[in-house]
C-alpha cells in the first residue's frame, strides 16, 4: 500500500493539479446531466417559453412545433394575430435562441411561405401584433429589430396613405445591418401630393445599414399624373437609390429619371431623363433637380433640347401642395410649330402699306427660329393662394443676329390666383430687341403705387422695302385689373396695288386685356396722309376723321381675330385716276377690319375735265378686300360721260379692281338728257364697264324696257386723259310689230306715225373731246308701212345719214321713197325728200308723186317737234287729169273730162291734221298749168270763150221727189260742158271737212237722146253749180257719194247770173259767178 502524502510529494506538476480536473468532470457530468435533462424535458420547456414570451407580449399565436433544440426551434403553420385576419402567416419558421444568463431570447429567424399584412399611415409602419415584438417603448418609432433574418418566398400586403403595395422579398442577413435582398412591388395606383402613378411596379435591391434600409433598382409605371399642378409624365422609369430612417419616418437618396413624355401645364418634353435629388419627411421634401429633354413644346411654339438645374420644395398645404421651385432653364431651337408662324400677320397685312413689314417682320422671326437659344432663370411658387412663376436673366439669341433680353435689374411675373382665376402678369425693368431683321425696341415699365404699373416703348423706324414705320415713344398704363392702356402716334409709308401711302399719321390710343385682347382707338380720330396712289387712283394731302363703327373700335385684335371698323361722315377726296382729275364723295363711308370689306352711301365720283366730267353716282357701294384687290356691288347707280347728252340711271351690279383693273357688270337704264326726250328709256341688262391705263371701255345691249326688243348694241371708248371717246352703236335690226312700235322708242313719233310694221337697220357713232360732242349714223328701212296723219303709208323704203346722230342732224337731201300713200285718194310711186334740223326739227325739200295723169308735190316747209306747235305740209297738184281721178275713184256712174291744178295747205297739230285753204281749179284749154304756191290773195278767172272740160253723171236719181227743177238739174248733169270748176276745201281730214264745189256749162243733153218737153228749152242754156258739202274727209272720197247723189244740195233755186265766189283766206276772189246767197242758205237746209 502507498502513502497517500508520500505519493503527492513525489507526483509530476500536471499531476499536482488533478483535483481541478476533477472538479471540471464534475461539472461537466452535473451540465451534462442537467442538458440531458433539458433535452428530455426540450418540448415542454420550448412550448412553456414560447407561451410565456407570446403572454408576456400579449400576442395571440397559433403554430405546431415540429422541432425544439437547444439553439434552433422549427414551427409550422405559423398564424399570429386574428386567425380571421391574421398579420402574418407563414409555412414554416426556425428559430435560433440565445441565452442570456437563463433568458433565451431570438437572434435569428428564417423563415418560408411568409405573408404579412402592414400598413404605413402618418409616415409610421404599423405590423398589427408584430410590433409588440419590438423592444422599447411600443410607441416609440418603428426601428428594425437585430435579429438575422433568412427570408424565402415572403410576401407582404402594404396599405398606406398612398395606396395598397403589393411586396415579395428574398434575402437574408441582420435586419439592422447587413441584411441583402431583393423586393419586389407592384401597385395598381399610387398617390402622394396630388400626384398619382398608375401601374407601378418596382424590382429593388433591399439592404441594411445601421438600422437604415436602402432601397435601389428601378420603379416603373404607365402615367404618373398630378392633377392640382397639371402635370404628367408618360411612361416614366425612375431608378431609386433611397435611404430610410431607422424609424422610416425620413428618406434621402436621388432617383434617376427617363420617361417618354412630360407634359407640364400646357408644355411637353419628349423623352425627358435626368436626376432628381430628395430629402424630406412626411412634413416636406427638398431636394435638387438636373433635366433635360431631347425637345419641348408649348401650344404652337417648340423647342429642341432643354435642361434645367434647379433646386425645389414641397409640403403639404390646407388644401393642396405648397410648392417652389427655382433654378435655370436653357432651350435650344426654340419655333413656331407652324410652317409660317406669321401667316395671320401675313395674310392681315397683304395688300396693306404695311405688307413689306409684315413680310420683313415674318422672314426675320423664320430666321430667328434656327440655331437660337434661350437661357432665363425662373421660380415658381404654388400655394393656397394660387401660382406665380418670375423669370431673370431671360435672353434669346440667335445666329441670324436677332436678340431679346430682359435687362440685368428686370423680372417678368406670371400670376394665376386661386381667387379670381385670372392671368396677371408685371414687368419690373425692360426688355430689348433688336438685330436679325427684327425692329429696334426697349420697352420699360415699373410698378406703381395703385397695384399697376406703367412705362414707355422705344421703337426705331422700321424699315422694309419702300415701307417705313415710325412711332412717337408709346406710354403704357396698367391697373391691377389687368389692363394695359397705351398711347402713342404712328406715321407710316408704304405700298399699295400700283402704288402707296405718304406721310399716314394716326394717333393710337389702345388697351391690352389680361387675355391678350388689343383694341384701337374707341373714339373718334383723326387721320392724315400726304399722298395716296392705289394703282391708277391717286389722292392728294387728306385729312379725315374716323370714328368707332357701331360701339366697336377703330381695330381689334383677339381670339377671333382682327376685327373693328370705322365710318366717315360727309366724306370728301380729291386726286387723279390715271392722268384725269378724280373727285370723290359721300354721304357716309364704312369700313370692317374683320369683314375686310366698306360701304359708301349716296357716292359721287367725277373723273376727268371739270367742265365736262365723267360721273358716276351709286345710292350704295360696297366692296370687299382680297388677295387679288377689292370687289363689290352697287345700286341706285347713275352715271354720264362729259357732256355727251345719254344718261346712265338705276344701274345696278358687281364691279372689282385689281391689278389696275376696274370692272363693272350689270344693268342700267339710258336716258336722254335733254327735255323733252328726244328717245325713251332703253336698258341693258348685260352691260359691262373697265377701267385700266386711263381708258374706259364699255359694251351692252340696249332693249326696249316693256317688250324686251333689242334696239341697238353699244361699244364705248373714253380716255379720261384726253377727254375724248366714242360710242359705236350698232342696229341690228329694229322691227315694229304689234307690241313693239316708233313711240316707244321716241316721242318724236307720237302723233306722227302709227301701226308701223317693218324693220330699220343701221350704224352710228358718237364722238367727244371734253365739252365737243359730235355723231353720225347711217339708217335704212325697206318696205316699212305705217299709218301718218295724212293717212296709211306703204312701201317706205330709203336710208338716213345723220350728220349729227344725238342731236338727230342729218345731211340734207335725203330721199324716203314711198310705194304708196292714200288719204283717202291712193297716191302711189312718191319721193320724199328731206332734211333733219337741230332742235327737233324737219325740213322738207320737196316731193313729187305721179297723180291721175299729173303730178302731186310736197312743198318745200320746215316742221318743229320740239314743241306742241302747228306743223304745216302743202300739196302742189299740177296736171290731174279728171278721168284718171275717177278712175282712181273707182266711180262707175261718174265720167269726166279736164286737167286740174291747185294747192293743198294743211296743218297738223295736237288735234290732228286738217286742210286750211285747199282748191283745185280746172285748166281752160290753151291756159298754162296753174302752179300755185300760196293761196293768200289768189284770184282766178273764168273766161267764157274758153272751154274746161266736161261732166256726166248716169247714175240713178236716189229721191224721185225732187221736182221738176231739181230733174231738170239732174238732166242738166247727164252732160255738161263746163268752163270753169273750182273746188275750195276746208276742214279735219279724220273729222269734218267743208268742200265747195262752183262749175259752170252748157248742158249738151244726154248724147243719143232727144229731149222732151220743157227740157228740150234747156238745151244748150249755160248752168251754173254751187255746192256745199260738209262730210267726213275719207269718207267723202272712199264713197263719193255726194258727187254721185247731190240731190239734197241743189233743191235750192238755181239763178242764171254771174258772181264773184269769194272766200275769206288763202282764196279772196276767183271772178267766178255763183249762185246767190239765198241758194247757199237752201243748201245749208239740206246739207248732206
Amino acid at each position: 500500500m502507498h502513502d497517500d502524502k508520500g505519493d503527492a510529494a513525489h507526483m509530476p506538476r500536471h499531476a499536482r493539479h488533478r483535483p481541478w480536473v476533477r472538479v471540471a468532470l464534475g461539472g461537466t457530468a452535473v451540465l451534462a446531466l442537467t442538458a440531458l435533462t433539458i433535452w428530455t424535458l426540450r418540448q415542454p420547456i420550448a412550448e412553456n417559453f414560447i407561451a410565456r414570451e407570446l403572454a408576456t407580449r400579449g400576442v395571440r399565436a397559433d403554430y405546431d412545433i415540429v422541432a425544439i433544440g437547444l439553439r434552433t426551434q422549427r414551427v409550422e403553420n405559423v398564424v399570429i394575430g386574428d386567425p380571421r385576419n391574421p398579420d402574418l402567416t407563414a409555412r414554416w419558421a426556425e428559430i435560433d435562441l440565445s441565452l442570456t444568463g437563463l433568458t433565451p431570447h431570438v437572434v435569428a429567424v428564417r423563415a418560408g411561405g411568409v405573408r404579412l399584412r402592414g400598413q404605413w399611415r402618418g409616415g409610421v409602419l404599423d405590423l398589427g401584433a408584430l410590433d409588440r415584438f419590438r423592444s422599447g417603448d411600443p410607441a416609440a418609432p418603428f426601428a428594425l429589430p437585430d435579429l438575422r433574418l433568412a427570408l424565402t418566398d415572403a410576401r407582404m400586403r402594404l396599405e398606406s396613405d398612398f395606396g395598397a403595395v403589393g411586396m415579395t422579398l428574398d434575402g437574408t442577413g441582420n435586419l439592422r445591418s447587413g441584411f441583402r435582398g431583393q423586393l419586389a412591388a407592384v401597385s395598381p395606383r399610387l398617390t402622394l401630393a396630388g400626384c398619382a402613378l398608375t401601374d407601378a411596379n418596382a424590382w429593388l435591391s433591399l439592404s441594411t445599414s445601421n438600422g437604415r434600409p436602402r432601397l435601389a433598382g428601378p420603379i416603373r409605371g404607365a402615367a404618373l399624373g398630378c392633377r392640382d399642378q397639371d402635370v404628367g409624365i408618360a411612361r416614366p422609369v425612375v431608378t431609386l437609390d433611397a435611404w430610410l430612417s431607422s424609424g422610416f419616418d425620413r428618406w434621402t437618396g436621388h432617383a434617376d429619371l427617363t420617361a417618354l413624355a412630360i407634359k407640364a401645364s400646357a408644355a411637353t418634353f419628349v423623352r425627358p431623363s435626368g436626376r432628381i435629388g430628395f430629402d424630406g419627411a412626411a412634413a416636406g421634401t427638398r431636394g435638387t433637380a438636373k433635366l433635360s429633354a431631347q425637345a419641348a413644346g408649348q401650344g404652337t411654339l417648340a423647342s429642341g433640347a432643354v435642361n434645367l438645374t434647379g433646386a425645389y420644395r414641397f409640403a403639404p398645404g390646407r388644401t393642396g401642395l405648397d410648392a417652389r421651385i427655382e433654378g435655370a432653364l436653357s432651350a435650344r431651337d426654340l419655333r413656331s410649330t407652324r410652317s409660317d408662324p406669321l401667316a395671320s400677320l401675313r395674310a392681315a397685312t397683304t395688300g396693306t402699306p404695311i405688307s413689306p413689314l409684315g413680310l420683313r417682320l415674318a422672314d426675320a422671326a423664320r430666321a430667328a427660329s434656327r440655331d437660337n437659344r434661350t437661357t432665363l432663370r425662373f421660380a415658381a411658387d404654388q400655394s393656397d393662394m394660387g401660382r406665380t412663376l418670375s423669370l431673370t436673366n431671360a435672353q434669346f439669341s440667335s445666329r441670324s443676329g436677332a436678340r431679346i433680353a430682359l435687362a440685368p435689374d428686370s423680372r417678368l411675373s406670371l400670376d394665376w390666383p386661386r381667387a379670381s382665376g385670372r392671368f396677371a402678369w408685371a414687368l419690373d425693368g425692360g426688355v430689348t430687341m433688336e438685330g436679325g431683321g427684327l425692329p429696334k425696341a426697349a420697352l420699360r415699365l415699373a410698378r406703381n403705387a395703385a397695384g399697376g404699373f406703367g412705362g414707355q416703348m422705344f421703337l426705331d423706324p422700321y424699315t422694309a422695302a419702300d415701307a417705313r414705320l415710325a412711332m412717337d415713344a408709346v406710354r403704357f398704363s396698367a391697373g391691377s385689373d389687368g389692363m394695359t392702356r397705351f398711347a402713342t402716334s404712328l406715321r407710316l409709308d408704304g405700298p399699295l396695288q400700283g402704288g402707296g401711302i405718304k406721310g399716314l399719321v394716326l394717333p393710337i390710343d389702345g388697351a391690352l386685356s389680361s387675355g391678350g385682347a388689343l383694341t384701337i382707338n374707341r373714339n373718334c380720330t383723326p387721320l392724315a396722309f400726304d399722298a395716296l396712289r392705289y394703282g391708277s387712283v391717286g389722292l392728294g394731302t387728306t385729312r379725315v376723321r374716323l370714328c368707332p363703327d357701331r360701339g366697336t373700335p377703330l381695330l381689334a385684335y383677339g381670339a377671333a381675330g382682327l376685327s373693328g371698323g370705322a365710318r366717315v361722315e360727309a366724306l370728301r377726296l380729291a386726286g387723279t385716276l390715271g392722268d384725269s382729275a378724280m373727285r370723290l364723295s359721300a354721304a357716309s363711308g364704312r369700313l370692317s377690319l374683320a369683314d375686310r370689306d366698306f360701304r359708301l352711301t349716296d357716292a359721287d365720283l367725277q373723273l376727268g375735265d371739270p367742265a365736262a366730267p365723267v360721273r358716276l353716282s351709286a345710292a350704295s357701294f360696297a366692296g370687299r378686300m382680297d388677295k387679288g384687290g377689292l370687289g363689290g356691288t352697287m345700286t341706285g347707280a347713275s352715271g354720264r360721260i362729259g357732256t355727251v347728252p345719254l344718261l346712265v340711271g338705276d344701274a345696278a351690279g358687281r364691279w372689282r379692281y385689281a391689278d389696275s383693273l376696274l370692272r363693272v357688270d350689270g344693268g342700267l337704264t339710258l336716258t336722254d338728257s335733254e327735255t323733252p326726250h328726244r328717245f325713251e328709256a332703253l336698258v341693258s341688262r348685260d352691260f359691262t364697264l373697265a377701267l385700266r391705263d386711263n381708258r374706259i371701255t364699255a359694251q351692252g345691249s340696249l332693249l326696249e324696257p316693256r317688250t324686251g326688243a333689242r334696239v341697238a348694241r353699244t361699244d364705248i371708248v373714253h380716255d379720261l386723259g384726253s377727254a375724248k371717246g366714242r360710242a359705236d352703236l350698232d342696229v341690228p335690226g329694229v322691227t315694229f310689230t304689234q307690241a313693239l312700235q316708233p313711240e316707244m322708242l321716241t316721242r318724236l313719233a307720237l302723233g306722227v306715225v302709227a301701226n308701223a310694221r317693218g324693220t330699220v337697220v343701221g350704224k352710228g357713232q358718237v364722238r367727244w373731246t371734253g365739252s365737243d360732242v359730235t355723231s353720225d349714223g347711217l339708217f335704212r328701212t325697206d318696205a316699212m308701212d305705217l299709218a301718218a296723219a295724212f293717212g296709211p303709208v306703204t312701201g317706205l323704203s330709203g336710208e338716213l345719214r345723220f350728220t349729227d346722230l344725238v342731236g338727230l342732224v342729218s345731211a340734207p337731201g335725203q330721199v324716203a321713197r314711198i310705194a304708196s300713200v292714200n288719204p283717202g285718194v291712193e297716191v302711189t310711186g312718191g319721193e320724199v325728200r328731206y332734211q333733219l334740223l337741230p332742235n327737233q326739227q324737219v325740213h322738207i325739200e320737196g316731193g313729187e308723186w305721179p297723180f291721175a295723169g299729173g303730178q302731186l308735190s310736197l312743198l318745200p316747209t320746215t316742221m318743229d317737234f320740239s314743241a306742241d306747235k302747228p306743223r304745216n305740209l302743202s300739196f302742189r297738184v299740177v296736171g290731174m287729169d279728171a278721168g284718171a281721178f275717177i278712175q282712181t275713184l273707182d266711180l262707175d256712174n261718174v265720167s269726166a273730162t279736164g286737167t286740174y291744178d291747185g294747192l293743198l295747205p294743211m296743218i297738223f297739230d295736237e288735234h290732228g291734221g286738217r286742210i286750211v285753204g285747199g282748191v283745185l281749179v280746172a285748166r281752160q284749154t290753151g291756159r298754162a298749168p296753174l302752179v300755185l304756191s300760196d293761196t293768200a290773195n289768189l284770184r282766178i278767172t273764168c273766161d267764157p270763150a274758153q272751154q274746161g272740160g266736161t261732166l256726166a253723171y248716169v247714175g240713178p236719181v236716189s229721191n224721185e221727189q225732187l221736182g221738176v227743177y231739181g230733174k231738170m238739174a239732174f238732166d242738166a248733169l247727164k252732160h255738161l260742158q263746163y268752163k270753169c270748176l273750182t273746188i275750195l276745201m276746208d276742214g279735219a281730214l279724220d273729222g269734218e271737212l267743208v268742200t265747195q264745189v262752183s262749175f259752170n256749162g252748157v248742158n249738151r243733153g244726154t248724147p243719143g237722146e232727144r229731149p222732151k218737153g220743157i227740157a228740150r228749152n234747156f238745151i244748150g242754156l249755160p248752168f251754173l253749180f254751187n255746192i256745199r258739202i260738209e262730210a267726213p274727209f275719207r269718207g267723202l272720197l272712199n264713197t263719193a257719194q255726194s258727187f254721185i247723189d247731190p240731190s239734197g244740195l241743189i233743191r235750192s233755186n238755181l239763178g242764171d247770173q254771174y258772181a264773184p265766189v269769194t272766200q275769206s283766206p288763202p282764196v279772196t276772189s276767183f271772178g267766178l259767178a255763183v249762185q246767190p246767197a239765198e241758194s247757199d242758205k237752201g243748201a245749208q237746209r239740206d246739207r248732206k
